[in-house]
């Protein structure tokens, strides 16, 4: 690694908030999880720990937030050494000196895995740990592999569309590390009347159970599958409680050629959806309490995968549908992060952006990098709804090269947890609209100049006709006297129509201006 990077890791700097897709795909696992969890930065400090770091290495988690990961070392020179290895491998693990918040110093299993931010690609890193006290003689080795096989998932599940292939290697490693000789996941269908194992990993020698499918009873099903599905943790050993032979659990162990079995149930949205299964062959195979708790802080792990698994897919069905939505509306619809990063767009905007010579692979890039051209008040808008809380219409002239544009907006916050997460922005191009606009106001302006013209005319002829009928009269010829009268009636006959032709549009000009 070089000096850069080393730099960088050894900065103590405030961190960056955790991204949000990185912290919802973290956040019931590490809330879950027994083994200790922390995440670490691009500049090697602590963005987030759960509860058992905390409480192993005894901080309050104000303590270490912003802290140089390094100081749980006992030597920060050991720390940055093993931060260098994961980041030139991706993953490193080993057994560590650590220090306490009270100095006192204990060795702790070490999981160190890179992760990438899915939004900016940034390196950061997963710690994983588990204490291992050397001077304890009363934990066993099986115990102690599976503790590490624990502390070893998280990192594994951090990539949902990878889950498959990851709860095969968890289960495989479960069942080695608790000397299982099969580990599988099981599934009820909808109505409860089928069970069938999804996952599988067994030992050599065993028949492989994985695509079969088992009816089950519905009025009368075996009592661990009633536990199960009530959410209770089950071991079966083909007795009772009472001690004497249960046959539906004897049926059971047969079939899995097991003398005990363990069944941890599968919990999706509060219900018993299915359940893992740790089977053991061996004479007096037993599950110790604290084996069981490790197992059922596994299952934990891969529930909360599973979990995020279905929540990404109804987001994506409904991402699908917003955008045919989206799509269909003429005007442009863009969707925004708080941090202006676009997260939709639809085809009216991308179809924008190409016409002005600009980016059309807009999704995940910031506002201003698509359209460069938008003045420092666009942002100042945007911060103002965010802030506010309250939508926000706008109309405002822009330039892009040698080109002018009159765009409309309106911005629409999107809440979640009672918070401004996203703003909706509708935009209308309204140049050529206000163009008319302009053009119908110079020409009802032009006709009413006109028309005052056209009253002063009138006016202006009616008076010479008054001199000129006055100055008939005056003639001692009473037949030229008579014709001029009639002219001078026939012209103001004319005159009294122009007048009402007047009215007329003077009153039409009225109506124009208030309704088009």
């Amino acid at each position: 690694m070089d000096s850069n990077t080393t730099s960088r890791l050894e900065a103590g700097r405030t961190p960056e908030t955790v991204p949000d897709v990185t912290a919802a795909m973290l956040q019931q696992v590490i809330e879950t999880s027994l083994s200790g969890i922390c995440i670490v930065d691009r500049q090697g400090c602590i963005a987030f720990a759960n509860a058992s770091l905390l409480a192993m290495w005894g901080y309050d988690l104000s303590e270490v937030v912003g802290k140089p990961v390094t100081r749980l070392w006992l030597s920060p020179e050991e720390g940055r050494d093993c931060i260098d290895r994961a980041l030139f491998a991706g993953q490193w693990t080993g057994t560590v000196a650590a220090r306490r918040r009270d100095a006192s110093s204990f060795p702790s299993r070490i999981t160190l895995s890179t992760v990438r931010d899915p939004e900016t690609a940034d390196v950061w890193l997963l710690l994983s740990c588990i204490e291992a006290d050397a001077k304890r003689k009363d934990a066993p080795g099986r115990r102690c592999s599976l503790e590490q096989a624990v502390a070893a998932m998280p990192a594994r599940f951090m990539d949902t569309a990878g889950i498959d292939p990851a709860i095969d290697d968890s289960l495989e490693d479960l069942g080695r590390a608790c000397g299982a000789c099969r580990v599988y996941l099981a599934l009820f269908n909808d109505p409860r009347t089928l069970l069938g194992a999804t996952h599988e990993w067994c030992r050599a020698g065993q028949a492989p159970l994985r695509g079969e499918s088992r009816n089950l009873f519905k009025g009368d099903p075996p009592r661990w599958v009633v536990r199960v599905l009530e959410g209770e943790t089950v071991i079966v050993n083909g007795v009772s409680g009472d001690g004497r032979p249960e046959r539906g659990e004897r049926e059971f162990l047969e079939r899995h050629g097991a003398t005990a079995a363990l069944m941890i149930p599968l919990r999706l949205n509060g219900a018993a959806v299915g359940f893992f299964g740790f089977d053991m062959d061996g004479d007096g195979a037993r599950f110790a309490d604290e084996d069981v708790a490790l197992l059922s802080a596994a299952v934990h792990i891969i529930a909360g995968a599973i979990d995020r698994k279905q929540s990404e897919y109804v987001f994506r069905e409904s991402e699908g549908l917003y955008q045919i939505v989206l799509d269909a509306i003429t005007d442009t619809v863009t969707v925004v992060d708080t941090r202006l990063t676009l997260l939709l767009a639809n085809d009216a905007f991308i179809a924008w952006c190409e016409d002005l010579g600009l980016e059309t692979n807009v999704v995940g890039k910031d506002l201003f990098a698509v359209v460069p051209f938008l003045p420092p008040a666009t942002r100042q808008l945007y911060e103002r709804v965010i802030r506010t809380g309250r939508s926000l219409t706008s109309e405002r002239s822009i330039r892009s090269g040698d080109r002018t544009m009159i765009l409309r907006e309106m911005r629409i916050p999107i809440f979640e947890h009672g918070e401004v997460a996203r703003v909706v922005t509708v935009a209308r191009d309204v140049t050529a609209q206000r163009e008319v606009e302009d053009l119908k106001s110079k020409a009802y302006a032009q006709i009413e100049r006109n028309m005052e013209q056209f009253a002063l005319l009138a006016d202006h002829i009616r008076n010479p006709l008054q001199a000129i009928m006055g100055r008939a009269e005056l003639l001692d010829d009473a037949e030229t006297t008579e014709k001029i009268r009639q002219q001078v009636q026939r012209i103001n006959g004319i005159i009294d129509q122009l007048d009402e032709r007047w009215g007329e549009s003077r009153r039409l000009s009225m109506f124009w201006r208030k309704y088009s």
